[in-house]
């Protein structure tokens, strides 16, 4: 391996870092669900546009992945982060839910091509120039690059937004914009990583994935573990705004609940080796599925701003916490021919079980919103009840 190649895989890790930081700037998630609601829509359309994604996602997430796998990463990222781009210059014209139907599409097949090439991108990378004993520490980085910008980002668009005024929108929307057309830059400068070459056909590398995650219980309970706790804490996602804007709490304050909370899952993203090794991997997984628990009941039980702020961060932090520990557990797990691919097979388990999920937090968000922070506790209880990780079931890396 020349020493230009080398210096390219290892240049890998801060490009993705760049790459992943510029297409998630999104200032205009301080104040996403009451945009929807200025551009004419309800909270069960809102609800349903999840719906639109987790469908479309599942079309496209195993096929893209294949074509990952078979003709390169580096391409389907950069082909993803454009696709993004158009669905950021769509959100100028959106004003009904079918137009925001057609932005969502969009939206998803980018991220379809984009999620789990990423991921399979750094690793192989790490792997070929001998480094993957570091990905846990790596993936902690390469996830902190989405929390960094939204440190600060929400607070400017809550900030701008203000107002809730039409103009004040466009300008988070332009922001957001420029960030996608700068991470497609960055893209076109990565290195692609060599990847192990087996003969099989198309379908044979679907039979593959879906071989190893069937005859591998721990790989399956590991990801059913992340999709539930991650689904637990995206239902609450999806009506905070308006939850806590319902109770009183300030255009403004919406904003500093994203920069607080992405505060600190930068900084546990960053520091997420030093962290697992403090509390021990198995309470690392524990404690978000307890602390998101308490949290749920907190905002059910209470209309106080304060418990309302509180409760929000640690339910907008502990759906992701835990994603560089899956990711280097869960891709050890996995053969480099086929990582995109099984790793998206992963990932269609998730857009499956989000399907009724979603129709069913639509239909209850019409009656009472606290129908929905009761499915949510719901979600949080099942992993510790019937999803438990055991120590012994660990990769050492």
């Amino acid at each position: 391996m020349n020493e230009r190649r080398i210096k390219g895989l290892k240049l890998n890790k801060r490009l993705i870092f760049g790459t992943k930081f510029f297409i998630e700037l999104k200032s205009i998630n301080a104040v996403i669900q009451l945009f929807y609601l200025s551009r004419g829509l309800d909270l069960s359309q809102i609800v349903y546009l999840s719906l639109v994604w987790t469908s479309i996602v599942f079309l496209f997430d195993i096929p893209s992945s294949f074509l990952a796998d078979k003709f390169g990463r580096k391409k389907l990222i950069i082909f993803g982060i454009f696709l993004t781009s158009l669905s950021t210059f769509l959100l100028f014209f959106a004003n009904s839910f079918p137009y925001f139907v057609l932005n969502y599409i969009i939206g998803a097949i980018g991220y379809s091509f984009f999620i789990g090439a990423d991921h399979a991108i750094l690793y192989d990378s790490l792997k070929e120039v001998g480094e993957e004993s570091g990905a846990n520490r790596v993936a902690g980085k390469y996830f902190s690059s989405q929390s960094l910008p939204k440190i600060f980002m929400p607070l400017l668009g809550s900030f701008i937004a203000r107002s809730l005024l039409p103009r004040e929108f466009l300008i988070l929307i332009i922001i957001d914009f420029i960030g996608t057309i700068i991470s497609i830059i960055l893209a076109g400068f990565m290195t692609e990583p060599k990847v192990e070459k087996v003969k099989t056909k198309k379908m044979g590398l679907f039979r593959e994935g879906f071989k190893l995650i069937k005859s591998d219980n721990v790989l399956l309970k590991f990801a059913l573990n992340k999709i539930v706790i991650f689904q637990a804490g995206f239902v609450y996602w999806r009506i905070y705004q308006v939850l806590l804007k319902n109770a009183g709490m300030p255009v403004v304050y919406l904003g500093l609940v994203y920069t607080v909370f992405q505060t600190i899952l930068f900084l546990m993203f960053w520091n997420t080796e030093k962290v697992q090794n403090k509390l021990g991997k198995i309470n690392f997984v524990i404690y978000p599925q307890i602390l998101g628990f308490i949290a749920i009941l907190a905002s059910l039980l209470t209309t106080n701003l304060i418990v309302l702020f509180t409760a929000c961060v640690v339910l907008l932090i502990v759906g992701t916490i835990r994603d560089p520990f899956f990711l280097s557990q869960m891709q050890a797990k996995i053969p480099s021919f086929n990582r995109a691919t099984a790793t998206s097979t992963l990932n269609t388990i998730k857009n499956i079980s989000d399907v009724p999920l979603l129709i069913l937090v639509g239909l209850l968000a019409k009656i009472n919103i606290n129908y929905v922070l009761i499915i949510s506790a719901v979600l949080f209880l099942i992993p510790l009840i019937f999803l438990k990780i055991k120590k012994e079931e660990l990769v050492v890396n």
